[in-house]
């Protein structure tokens, strides 16, 4: 808690989530804009069963998603989601942020999470950071060898 003139004050709780498979440069914008709109950032990163329902392969296992995302320097907390559907409603109701924040590709006229934050009284905030890449696009990249051409692979002295 903070104090301001003898009074105290809580510190507000500012959550995002995303799938983090794999982090990318939009992920950082986004944690690094998101930590500025309070005192303290949970990320909650979605689950691997999540990652199979959106139509994906969980690239990076969640618990290296998580510890990667723990490693973030403006993050406080990760919490791993509890969701069983495409959401973090039952994440964010067990959180309980003061703000939920999403990326600049999310809007609250397109998430499932809108009600929820609407029934716990959570400020949403939408549009941190651009939509830079998005990490099915870097993963379609890798696996058709246009991120790393396999010439420099075979490169002995790099």
């Amino acid at each position: 808690m903070k104090i301001s003139n003898g009074v105290k004050q809580k510190k507000i709780i500012v959550a995002v989530s995303g799938y983090f498979n794999p982090l990318h440069v939009g992920h950082l914008e986004m944690m690094e804009k998101a930590k500025k709109l309070g005192d303290r950032l949970v990320v909650i990163v979605n689950n691997d069963y999540q990652v199979k329902l959106k139509g994906s392969v969980p690239f990076i296992k969640q618990a290296d998603r998580m510890k990667i995302v723990s490693a973030v320097k403006w993050v406080d907390r990760v919490f791993l989601s509890i969701d069983q559907d495409l959401s973090v409603r039952k994440s964010l109701n067990k959180v309980k942020p003061d703000i939920f924040a999403q990326g600049g590709d999310r809007h609250q006229g397109n998430i499932p999470e809108a009600e929820v934050c609407r029934r716990l009284n959570i400020k949403m905030v939408d549009g941190l950071g651009k939509k830079i890449r998005s990490s099915s696009i870097l993963i379609a990249e890798a696996a058709e060898k246009k991120f790393y051409p396999v010439k420099y692979a075979l490169r002995p002295n790099l």
